[in-house]
């Protein structure tokens, strides 16, 4: 068994375990975020820490710009006298496609838009109009880009992509890197009522296994080469 199927494996345990603790206990959710609310108002608020403010904004940009350089890498790695670049563009190709499914397709525009989960900041226990509902339970309390999930978290732990198809110890780096970065907007999202405990944590995940589904489909076209067994 490799490395990367025993790390797959864990993963995805922990995943189940996560899940089932904020099912059975969704008051966890509400605790962790009334530790940066007092006194009606949200530890970051207003533009009041200027670093948070920047992560904030910044991010979605980021990636952005990530995405239109991953599209012009794949375009010009058609062109054989870019020789860096040709050799690269099944790899360019592939973090291309793993940013739309999983930030974009899956987060943005599947579980930010269709899970209706109400924002901390607007729910009735911090003197919001909407009611508190557990992750994974679809509702109504939201129309539109809403809580479950973070997409902010989902683009910041997209960095595990840049290790995923190096040698173990270069996964492992990246991966660590991914936790740090999805943790650092976890905190600027709650502290604001963003997002729930929950939204942060499974962003990483949908980022995670976003990743293993876009190299599962590019190994069995052929696009990338056999993985080591």
């Amino acid at each position: 068994m490799t490395s990367r199927v025993i790390e797959l494996r864990v993963a995805g345990v922990v995943f189940a375990l996560l899940a089932a603790l904020f099912v059975a206990f969704p008051g966890v959710d509400l605790a962790a975020s009334r530790v940066f609310f007092h006194d009606g108002k949200w530890a970051f608020s207003g533009g009041n820490w200027p670093l948070f403010e920047l992560l904030y904004r910044g991010t979605p940009r980021v990636g952005q710009a990530l995405l239109a350089i991953l599209a012009g890498g794949l375009l010009l790695g058609n062109f054989k006298r870019l020789t860096w670049l040709h050799a690269r563009r099944a790899t360019f190709g592939f973090l291309l496609a793993a940013a739309l499914l999983g930030p974009v397709l899956l987060v943005d525009a599947t579980l930010k838009d269709g899970w209706h989960r109400a924002r901390p900041a607007t729910v009735a226990e911090f003197n919001g109009p909407f009611k508190f509902t557990p992750a994974f339970v679809p509702t109504d309390q939201c129309p539109k880009n809403c809580s479950f999930v973070s997409g902010h978290v989902a683009t910041a732990a997209f960095v595990m992509a840049f290790g995923w198809l190096g040698a173990p110890a270069v996964r492992r780096r990246w991966l660590l890197a991914s936790l740090a970065t999805g943790t650092l907007l976890a905190v600027v999202r709650m502290t604001a009522g963003g997002h729930f405990l929950s939204d942060t944590i499974f962003a990483w995940f949908a980022t995670y296994f976003s990743l293993w589904l876009t190299e599962w489909a590019f190994r069995r076209l052929k696009w990338l080469p056999p993985s080591e067994k």
